[in-house]
């Protein structure tokens, strides 16, 4: 098997209980390797800084529903209002939930729209059959490798497992596996060229994807949805544009018209790729 984690990942859960923080060490690799023999992918929890959006203080000059039809616009279906906006007013952190940590609940995860999502890292892959895996792809530039990845999963097996790992997005601990725990988790303000850069990178990666994944799993709306998108975006970057202090953000509906014009290209490619993957692995499997 083959163990994903990222360079910014810990294995560590922090939790909150009543303003006082508590961390908790976690088995991961343990955890997956209980597990793996019995599905194809196994994934587990995040906690932390698990959302590169910054804090956000709505007001006039931000409203609530502006910031919630811009991320709306860019983010995909597994990105809920609701979930990102606790998340915003909880400062970026989240917390993990002390009955998962005392719990050995493993669930496999459902289809969602042709999809059953998973994340890049805390990721497990069975390699005892290649024939059974299928490859990492992403448009040109773009993020969601994982999520591509995910469209392929629906007559394979993905477990839920139960071990967090701490996501460190902004950098702001960096001594954690040294022991140096913090107290208190703080806030991820937009008050710096690295934090709104860091934001506007991933605003640029999530929208480049964006088009495939729609035409991948709503190929029948694929159109309506993108001249939503379109026209949320004309009217949310005026605001996020004047909020983060900088002119970047409209690149994001260039980014957009770009790559909806090549998105039968990307599928193409992406298709191909399968291929090829096949191939490579049927060759594995007659060598050894």
């Amino acid at each position: 098997c083959l163990l994903y984690l990222d360079d910014d990942e810990y294995p560590v859960a922090v939790t909150n209980d009543m303003g006082s923080v508590s961390w908790m060490g976690q088995h991961l690799l343990k955890t997956h390797l209980n597990y793996i023999d019995q599905a194809d992918i196994t994934y587990g929890y995040h906690c932390g800084y698990i959302s590169p959006i910054p804090f956000i203080e709505f007001s006039p000059a931000l409203p609530e529903d502006t910031f919630r039809l811009f991320i709306e616009a860019i983010s995909n279906d597994i990105v809920k209002w609701e979930t990102l906006k606790r998340l915003i007013v909880a400062g970026g952190v989240l917390y993990a939930d002390p009955e998962m940590l005392n719990s050995n609940e493993v669930f496999e995860v459902e289809e969602v729209n042709h999809t059953k999502f998973i994340s890049g890292s805390n990721l497990c892959l069975n390699l005892k059959d290649p024939g059974r895996l299928f490859p990492f792809y992403n448009p040109p530039g773009a993020r969601g490798e994982d999520t591509f990845l995910s469209t392929c999963l629906s007559d394979r097996r993905v477990l839920k497992v139960p071990s967090y790992a701490f996501h460190n997005a902004f950098s702001t601990y960096n001594h954690i596996l040294m022991g140096v725990l913090p107290t208190s988790l703080r806030p991820i303000r937009a008050d710096s060229r690295d934090i709104v850069k860091r934001f506007y990178r991933s605003c640029i990666g999530w929208i480049r994807y964006k088009p495939l994944l729609l035409y991948i799993t709503d190929r029948n709306n694929y159109s309506k949805k993108i001249e939503e998108m379109k026209i949320n975006l004309r009217e949310t970057l005026p605001s996020i544009s004047s909020y983060f202090g900088t002119d970047s953000f409209y690149n994001i509906s260039k980014e957009l018209n770009k790559y909806h014009k090549s998105v039968k290209e990307h599928y193409e490619q992406f298709e191909r790729v399968k291929k090829i993957w096949s191939k490579i692995s049927d060759y594995l499997r007659e060598a050894y």
